[in-house]
């Protein structure tokens, strides 16, 4: 049964909205009341399932995804089966915490109204060189070739209102700038004209290339979780292809913490550590999910986990590959990405490193995680929320640790531990004492004391 919820696009699945967690026989209105944002907040207009996703740049000292080489070799395809079971949580929490809904915004609201993209975003695609900066006085070009590696370079959005992409898709305008270019909404004329998303695909006038990529990524659309946004299809419109996705309306990990900073006078705010360990608790099983189907997700960060009402979803599949693919682009972001993903290739064990390192933006203040911690962590000394939850400091080191085989060896193996975690948090509370853990199999006997 399809989702009541004006502008959802959700199915119902155990009594709820599988995208924006309406209970099936709730009230639109109550359930619009019951997602208000807290002060009356709204969404920016860059709101969405799009948002920038992963960039293509080398450079390490911006928050982007750059793609880079692997010093493997040898390629083959493994058998995948379709389909998941519904495991996770129905809301977020796990039943141990609470965490407060994300609003869902109506589609049509969150498309920009004048699509450009500010100077001091402006980088080439292949090699992170700036581009498009103003210079004596006048302003930077949107279109031109970078300086440095000679790759043509356009900021200005190639769809507009109107197109009709493939005969199917017509756009309905520009939702975010990403690494491979503009990214809009369109509604489909298919199907009941449901919103969708289209996302550059590759920026290329070969027809015989495009044909290629599409090969390459066709296994996207055999991806099927109720926490991972859908691929429906790929798209053809004026020799630039496109990715043709689910649109899964609300806020980004990342925008989330934005919020908190404005509303604390611009200063780092944290999430609750409850609230933190329930978003990764709740999206783990997504991992799951994709490493028994032999693909590895690469590039997890704050920016592409999405909350909607009170559910979460996995979004921007970009930089999902084959666990045996020794060829293509490896796309990861510094600070975020596993120290031995340049040499060995992503694995799970990469994986987990990078959801490592999300919870542990989402935890604290994490000065130097791009530069002095990039494979570590702080001391515990110098993070007060270490000292407080030994236990949870003990899954961060394991989960970062610098070599893959010391970190967890799988989504399910992690997600215990913190489930285990998120009850001692729950149950200490936000301002009492620190606990001793409970010893885990997973880290080792205690060491005994004369």
């Amino acid at each position: 049964m399809r989702c009541t919820e004006p502008g959802c696009t959700g199915e119902i699945e155990d009594g709820y909205c599988n995208v924006c967690g309406t209970p099936a026989e709730q009230p639109a209105a109550q359930h619009a009341e019951a997602n208000a944002a807290p002060g009356g907040s709204t969404p920016s207009s860059r709101t969405g399932s799009t948002h920038t996703g992963s960039t293509r740049t080398s450079s390490a000292s911006r928050l982007s995804s750059s793609p880079i080489g692997s010093a493997r070799a040898g390629s083959t395809r493994p058998t995948r089966k379709l389909g998941s079971a519904r495991t996770h949580s129905q809301h977020l929490g796990a039943g141990i915490t609470s965490v407060p809904p994300a609003p869902v915004a109506n589609p049509r609201d969150v498309i920009m109204k004048d699509p450009h993209v500010a100077e001091d975003k402006r980088y080439c695609a292949k090699c992170g060189n700036a581009v498009g900066r103003s210079r004596d006085g006048k302003p930077g070009r949107t279109h031109g070739f970078c300086p440095k590696c000679r790759t043509e370079f356009s900021f200005e959005p190639k769809l507009q209102p109107g197109d009709l992409v493939s005969q199917q898709y017509e756009v309905l305008g520009a939702l975010a700038h990403g690494g491979l270019g503009w990214i809009y909404l369109a509604q489909d004329r298919n199907v009941s004209n449901r919103p969708t998303v289209l996302k550059g695909l590759l920026n290329t006038g070969d027809i015989d290339a495009y044909q290629a990529a599409v090969a390459e990524r066709q296994f996207l659309a055999e991806v099927q979780h109720p926490l991972i946004v859908n691929i429906y299809n790929f798209a053809m419109f004026e020799n630039a292809g496109y990715t043709v996705m689910e649109y899964v309306g609300g806020r980004s990990l990342k925008e989330l913490l934005k919020d908190r900073m404005a509303t604390n006078n611009g200063r780092y705010n944290p999430f609750p550590p409850d609230q933190a360990i329930a978003y990764v608790v709740e999206i783990l099983p997504a991992f799951g999910y994709l490493h028994s189907q032999g693909l590895i997700y690469c590039d997890f960060k704050p920016d592409n986990l999405i909350q909607s009402g009170d559910t979460v979803k996995l979004i921007d599949l970009g930089g999902v590959r084959r666990v045996d693919d020794y060829d293509s682009a490896i796309y990861g972001t510094v600070g975020f990405q596993a120290p031995e993903v340049a040499t060995l290739g992503p694995s799970v064990a990469s994986d987990i490193f990078t959801i490592g390192r999300t919870l542990a933006v989402l935890l604290f203040e994490f000065r130097g995680y791009q530069s002095t911690y990039v494979k570590s962590l702080p001391p515990v000394d110098d993070v007060a929320i270490f000292q407080q939850y030994d236990s949870l400091y003990r899954v961060l080191a394991k989960a970062t640790a610098e070599n893959p085989n010391d970190r967890f060896q799988s989504a399910d193996e992690m997600r215990d531990q913190l489930l285990a975690v998120l009850r001692e948090v729950v149950v200490t509370g936000k301002d009492g004492p620190a606990r001793q853990s409970t010893p885990s199999a997973l880290f080792g006997a205690p060491t005994a004391s004369g």
